[in-house]
């Protein structure tokens, strides 16, 4: 985080902290910068929306999710829960609604 902020970056793809609690460190090191989160290892439904549910709260600016979107069953519904999100401020719970 700190050499891409050394570097001069525009935008930083960050991983997720193993405590998402703390996330709001790594978006304050970036200074400014708007910070996107990796979506990391395959999650459950529930956890990945809590997750970004805690994240965008913490100040991170979007999400760059890959396999929880592809790999899921209903890609469709996934990206519309997770838009719902980053865009709408719903919370995890509403979110879940897109996946029925």
């Amino acid at each position: 985080m700190r050499q891409a902020v050394e570097l001069g970056a525009d935008i930083i793809k960050a991983d997720p902290t193993d405590d998402v609690s703390v996330y709001h460190r790594v978006v304050q090191i970036a200074g400014g910068i708007p910070v996107l989160v990796r979506g990391g290892g395959k999650a459950s439904d529930t956890e990945i929306l809590q997750r970004t549910e805690q994240l965008i709260a913490q100040g991170a600016a979007g999400i760059v999710y890959g396999r929880n979107i592809i790999q899921h069953a209903n890609p469709a519904g996934m990206t519309r829960a997770l838009m719902s999100l980053v865009h709408d401020g719903t919370t995890a719970a509403q979110a879940a609604g897109y996946l029925a």
